[in-house]
């Protein structure tokens, strides 16, 4: 069963993280992390947030954020 939709809210803290199926690795390089954080940021420009923190592993990360809209 999915999880119920997050509340958003102008301001609210998030911990946002993302897992390979089977724990499978989705970052098998180190390139490909760095391709992630520059998206990230792009991301980050479009969708108005700041991070206060990230971990990047090789099959899953946490990223804590706060929303600014």
């Amino acid at each position: 069963m999915g999880r119920k939709p997050r509340i958003e809210f102008t301001g609210g803290v998030y911990h946002v993280i993302q897992r390979g199926n089977n724990k499978e690795y989705i970052f098998r390089k180190n390139d490909l992390k760095k391709e992630f954080l520059n998206l990230a940021d792009d991301c980050k420009k479009i969708m108005d947030y700041e991070v206060y923190g990230y971990v990047i592993m090789d099959n899953h990360y946490h990223i804590i954020i706060r929303s600014l809209l």
